[in-house]
């Protein structure tokens, strides 16, 4: 950030800020994209007016691109709601003791789910607690909440030179690469002229892990399922920590304005690997989701010299589409090798950042995905799990129909 320390506005509430939590970034983990901060801010009974409504809190981040509340009690009466928003209201997250919006559970903060858990995220630097409603029983003085942490997202610049640092020459330590010149376009850009990669990008998401990392992930078959890499998260933890942005794309060609995205937040992990370095997990909330569609596996026609392309999430960006690479002549990118990473990869050209590991990478031909995106050479070529030798480890969780 550009500043030492976030910006807190406590109006009527205590405010303490602690120490800073990050997490550093190699070739086995997802790209780090945010900061944890810890703090201390208290809604209480003593807060509360006659009018039914708290003073907010406002927590500002300058340029943060996402702030996430964590909440380290919860405990409000009958009739009271906590909103956390953006301040112009167009994202609101809501939390009672009846019911509650979507919600993570982040094991290294300590929290249960119950009285201690992440509110979704709000995009752009401030966010908005307020509580709201009348309480139907006493609001006796053990009642309250406390943001406890919150998660800054860095700016996107930030984001971008970590994104770029360069893997060493000849070995496979980072998990993405520009090949040449970019050739990575938003989605929205190939609308009119690749129907077919547009829409096959619908059913892939952003990643927010732990409120501090970026991940590719995509939905397969019909049913609650979705792939990642097993070194976005391997375990129950990670997933339960782990928000899933749908429609996290530009409005429009040319426009930084973003569409309205859908998130929701990870459920169950199914399966792991980390030779074959993916994840299939489920999330809440999947009805939410069901609209963006699925994506299908190939499950033994993948060979070299067959055309693909990449929707992902570089960077941490909003979604940008390979389809193209100037090595192959500016050419649609194709599978370069079926046997790369001792016979375990497919390899290819198009073009791949961090923030895209977990991205499918998709066969022109039958509009099914041949690889999971999850590293990179140092000579440039780019790299991703065979899905046929990932179906067998995974049949079951789609009752051995290939979707």
């Amino acid at each position: 950030m550009k500043h030492a320390a976030s910006h807190i506005r406590r109006l009527g509430c205590v405010l303490a800020l602690g120490s800073t939590l990050s997490v550093a970034a190699n070739a086995a983990e997802p790209l780090v994209a945010g900061v944890t901060r810890a703090t201390d801010l208290r809604l209480t009974p003593s807060a509360w007016r006659d009018a039914g409504e708290t003073t907010p809190i406002v927590v500002s981040a300058r340029d943060a691109t996402y702030i996430k509340v964590h909440l380290g009690q919860f405990d409000l009466p009958r009739g009271v709601t906590l909103e956390v928003s953006s301040p112009d209201g167009s994202e609101v997250h809501r939390y009672s003791s009846q019911a509650r919006d979507a919600h993570t559970v982040d094991a290294a903060l300590d929290e249960d789910g119950r009285s201690r858990f992440g509110a979704m995220s709000i995009h752009g630097d401030t966010a908005i607690l307020r509580l709201t409603g009348t309480a139907q029983e006493p609001w006796d003085g053990h009642r309250g909440v406390q943001v406890a942490h919150y998660d800054e997202g860095m700016p996107l610049d930030q984001v971008a030179r970590a994104a770029a640092a360069s893997p060493a020459e000849g070995a496979p330590v980072g998990t993405r690469a520009i090949c040449g010149a970019s050739d990575l376009q938003p989605v929205a850009c190939l609308a009119g002229n690749d129907r077919q990669a547009y829409n096959a990008a619908r059913p892939v998401a952003r990643l927010l892990i732990g409120g501090r990392s970026l991940c590719t992930a995509w939905r397969v078959g019909r049913d609650n399922r979705l792939f990642t890499n097993n070194h976005c998260f391997n375990s129950a933890a990670g997933v339960a920590s782990t928000e899933v942005w749908f429609n996290h794309e530009a409005a429009q060609c040319g426009s930084g304005v973003r569409a309205a995205v859908t998130k929701v937040s990870g459920a169950t992990l199914l399966k792991t690997d980390a030779a074959l370095d993916y994840s299939l997990f489920t999330v809440n909330q999947f009805t939410n989701i069901a609209r963006f569609g699925h994506l299908g596996l190939d499950v033994g026609t993948a060979r070299p010299g067959q055309e693909i392309f990449v929707p992902q999430h570089p960077g941490g960006r909003l979604k940008e589409l390979s389809v193209t690479s100037d090595t192959q002549g500016g050419g649609r990118c194709t599978l370069i090798s079926t046997t790369a990473n001792s016979g375990r990869d497919a390899s290819y050209s198009c073009d791949t950042e961090g923030g895209s590991s977990g991205s499918p990478v998709i066969g022109r031909g039958n509009n099914r995905v041949v690889a999971l995106h999850h590293l990179s050479w140092g000579n440039c070529t780019n790299s991703g799990a065979r899905i046929e030798l990932i179906w067998p480890q995974v049949k079951q969780y789609f009752n051995n129909v290939v979707p």
